[in-house]
């Protein structure tokens, strides 16, 4: 059957198979044009099954056939000859709604024009793509397919399943769904980002977006009553008039046929579009990324517009400066109906998004059930496909995620992922569900059946901060210090009652803690420890006390928003700069800087970001109105990116090539520098004093680095690059070396425990560089370092999700990391790693008081830091956002 007859079907078939048969909308396919798979399965014993329909089953099983939900229900016998899944100790919730993606496309963008509402994602799909798999992993069953953000109009959509393994495109649609098309506003219509380079062409600013909309629409309004005029009467026309697919499309669009996904930032542009739709009548379907929806959310709600967002993506951008983490929770208070996304390219956010629904509850308070449907049951409905999908109950498409926990517990991971009954991903058989060969790790990392349940958030109630005459006052906000004011001396500091976690050793219940003159003077149980008289006593009865986390690699302070150049200052040209230093680069009143403290990281590394040699890292606490207040360690350790060697990731590693040969040769100088006897172009020679030459700043700044007087934080993923590396140690033993990245260090684990070479973890949204490691390879490397005797940290290596720091460590733990390890390895292992575990990282005598008061773990997403101390002193936890959450939450 063509394509053509598939829609023309389609939309007859609509007004029977949809939720809404007044939308009269077009099918992107109709049901049975192409045979997809559908399977039959028996899930035993379920611990719970959240359905996303207020309804959360105990001890459940769930029988599927022919790819539908047939009975829920804890009698359920197992019919013979149904495959059976044990349930037992899982959670099942419905499969994620992903309302924007990229992937699963050949190409992304038609950016030629500025109009290209003729052309079809499903004319590109690639159903071998990768991230669909990926996507999988992460619980992700169902996502809408956009075109790319080039155009003012671009292309129509799809719809599709994640049905990993079909030879045609067509069998990843979601049949009898609506046919959908992308709009975008903002800095990627304009190519305000572009440097200039590439073809100019109209529109390149806002005003002109809006003229490209009104002109579109007016020539579709004039196509349209020209072809209702040849229908009326063909007899008035010698010839039929002529056909225009991208003006058909764009009828379309007016007439409801065609549903309006529009890609959007900022608040008015937001209702500039709003305004448009509504004078050509009709309706925008959904805004996605939609950042400034909070500003205009009843504006959004009233005009009947869904609302897919990103969870906490800030920044990135001049037009995402305002975005804030509470986007999602506004709307969803004002009435918009709210769904969380991706945006993926390539980025693998697919394969986190089991965790994105627990920020909604972390920011703003959204309920769980209601969290949970922002990437179930919510977009599925703006999608137009809520009769199929997006809950699980009897009738609906078998699309379901088995989760190792409790959904809401950040160290569950996903276990299976069911699609139309079919099991597509399984941690367990990744090479059997991939259909590909897996190279398997050396070892094994012990991974739990089952994660304890991490500590439930105190009951909420008042904390005061008590003087010993008993005075009171509320909340934190008493005695908090903006900017870095020297602390003052000797007065102690009492903090009661909480659970103290040192990091160092087990907790302590009911612990007190004394600290003054910015350091740890006292820790223990409250039969331990005798408050002096005259303290000042801080009541943290309930709550929890940690070390202030600690990220051992960013750009915090040197990059305001990633796209503005002049806000950047973590590049510099050439590729050795060992003698430029960070903290000259970082500015103290950065917007990012109290977003991480907000979430309990108190102390980072900062460093810059380009070159070979890119310069010497920073360690500054995230408090303190000038870089000398900040400035814990000014030249902390030197951060080098270590060049791949030449030939292919599968040789035998070396030290050949461009690059790694000019770097072993400026150690080598460096190394005879620092005995006196160095020299720019000749190591056999006496060093030229010349002032002018450059090359002496260069040996001079490396010094330090070659005679273990500071460590040297080596950026390398590969396996090949990590063994390359130990070559090159090998000609430098006295270098302090730590490898930052890490990919594949798991394949290195013995060789680096041997060495005593610590690894600061990468992302846990990066994958490994070598696609036939196992897809749980980087999720699994922090256990499978640990368990060689490797020293571990995590890193963000970013500027505005430094704030997420807590929740790759929290990654790590599902897969095999014990969680104390992990606790240690976001506060005192970074500290030892950095030389400075003397000084900080755990709640010990003698250290710094950086300290932060929760009401749970940490390390989940759902924990709410309540208070912060950096060197004893109290500091504010506002921020931007918060200061915008305050500003629009009850704007109406």
């Amino acid at each position: 059957m063509s394509i053509a007859r598939t829609l023309l079907t389609a939309a007859l078939m609509t007004a029977v198979v949809t939720p809404s048969a007044s939308a009269q909308w077009k099918a992107q396919i109709e049901p049975g044009a192409v045979a997809v798979p559908r399977g039959d399965l028996f899930v035993r014993n379920l611990d719970a099954v959240w359905t996303a329909n207020d309804t959360v089953h105990r001890n459940v099983s769930i029988l599927i056939r022919d790819g539908a939900i047939r009975a829920i229900g804890s009698d359920l016998p197992a019919p013979r000859g149904v495959p059976v899944v044990d349930g037992s100790g899982l959670t099942a919730i419905p499969g994620l709604v992903d309302e924007h993606t990229h992937i699963g496309m050949r190409s992304t963008n038609e950016g030629s024009v500025p109009i290209s509402a003729e052309v079809r994602v499903i004319d590109a799909l690639d159903p071998e793509d990768f991230g669909i798999y990926r996507a999988l992993s992460g619980g992700v069953t169902t996502a809408q397919v956009l075109h790319g953000s080039a155009n003012p109009i671009g292309g129509q959509s799809a719809i599709i399943k994640m049905r990993w393994g079909m030879e045609d495109g067509r069998k990843l649609l979601v049949e009898g769904a609506p046919q959908t098309i992308k709009f975008a506003l903002g800095e990627n219509v304009t190519r305000k980002n572009f440097g200039g380079q590439g073809q100019q062409r109209f529109p390149a600013s806002r005003e002109g977006v809006e003229a490209v909309y009104v002109g579109a629409f007016s020539s579709a309004q004039e196509y349209k009553k020209t072809w209702d005029a040849y229908r009326a009467n063909p007899r008035a026309f010698r010839v039929p008039p002529r056909r225009d697919l991208r003006l058909e499309a764009l009828v379309d669009v007016m007439d409801g046929r065609i549903l309006v996904t529009a890609h959007s930032y900022r608040s008015d542009e937001i209702v500039m579009l709003l305004r448009v739709a509504e004078r050509f009548g009709f309706k925008i379907n959904s805004f996605t990324h939609v950042l400034e929806g909070y500003k205009v959310a009843d504006e959004i709600a009233a005009h009947g517009a869904g609302a897919g967002t990103f969870s906490d993506w800030w920044a990135y951008k001049l037009e995402a400066y305002d975005a804030i983490p509470y986007n999602a929770a506004i709307m969803y208070e004002h009435g918009v109906k709210t769904a969380i996304n991706s945006d993926d390219t390539g980025s693998n956010l697919s394969s986190f998004m089991a965790y994105e629904f627990n920020k909604a509850v972390k920011y703003g308070g959204v309920p769980k059930e209601d969290a949970l449907r922002m990437l179930t049951r919510y977009p599925a409905e703006i999608l137009r496909i809520d009769d199929k999908v997006g809950t699980l109950q009897v009738g609906k498409q078998a699309d379901m995620v088995l989760l190792s926990g409790d959904p809401f517990d950040a160290y569950s991971r996903v276990e299976k992922t069911i699609v139309d009954g079919i099991v597509y991903y399984d941690r367990l058989r990744e090479a059997e569900t991939r259909g590909d060969p897996v190279r398997p790790p050396p070892q094994t990392p012990v991974v739990p059946d089952a994660v304890s349940p991490s500590i439930s958030p105190a009951p909420s109630q008042p904390d005061a901060l008590t003087t010993e005459r008993g005075a009171a006052t509320r909340g934190p906000s008493a005695g908090i210090d903006l900017l870095g004011t020297p602390r003052q001396q000797g007065q102690v500091t009492a903090l009661v009652g909480a659970t103290v976690h040192p990091a160092s050793r087990p907790p302590i219940e009911s612990g007190v803690v004394l600290v003054a003159s910015g350091r740890i003077q006292a820790v223990g149980s409250a039969g331990e420890v005798t408050i002096p008289d005259g303290a000042t006593v801080i009541n943290l009865a309930g709550k929890h006390l940690y070390p202030g986390m600690i990220d051992p690699m960013t750009q915090l302070g040197m990059v305001e928003i990633g796209q503005v150049a002049a806000s950047r200052d973590d590049r510099e040209v050439g590729r050795y700069n060992p003698h430029i230093r960070a903290l000259t680069g970082v500015h103290p009143h950065s917007e990012a800087i109290p977003v991480a403290r907000a979430n309990g990281i108190l102390t980072v590394l900062t460093a810059p970001a380009s070159g070979v040699i890119r310069g010497m890292g920073s360690v500054i606490q995230l408090h303190g109105d000038t870089p000398e207040r900040m400035a814990i360690r000014d030249s902390g350790a030197l951060v080098v990116a270590f060049p791949s060697p030449k030939g292919d990731p599968w040789d035998e590693p070396s030290l050949e090539g461009d690059n790694l040969e000019e770097l072993v040769t400026l150690f080598e100088r460096a190394v005879l520098y620092a005995k006196g006897t160095a020299t720019h172009d000749d190591p056999t020679a006496r060093f030229d004093p010349n002032i002018t030459n450059r090359h002496r700043f260069l040996v001079a700044s490396l010094a330090p680095a070659v005679t273990g007087r500071i460590p040297v934080l080596f950026m390398v993923r590969r396996e090949r690059d990590i063994r390359s590396l130990l070559l090159f140690l090998d000609k430098f033993p006295e270098i302090q070396a730590v490898v930052v990245g890490g990919d594949q260090a798991f394949r290195v684990a013995g060789e680096l425990a041997s060495r005593s070479i610590p690894v600061i973890v990468g992302s846990a949204l990066s994958p490994t560089m070598d696609r036939d490691d196992p897809l749980t390879a980087g999720w699994e490397n922090a256990a499978f370092l640990h368990a060689a005797g490797v020293r571990v940290a995590f890193a963000t290596d970013d500027v505005s999700n430094v704030r997420n720091l807590p929740y790759h460590a929290a990654k790590a733990v599902a897969f095999g990391l014990p969680q104390d390890e992990a606790l240690r390895a976001v506060t005192l292992n970074p500290a030892e790693i950095l030389g400075l575990g003397s000084e900080m990282g755990s709640i010990d005598v003698g250290k710094r008081a950086d300290l932060i008061v929760t009401d749970g773990d940490p390390l989940q997403i759902v924990t709410q830091v309540e208070r912060a101390f950096i060197q004893g002193v109290e500091v504010s936890l506002e921020t931007k956002h918060t200061r915008l959450y305050e500003a629009f939450r009850n704007r109406h």
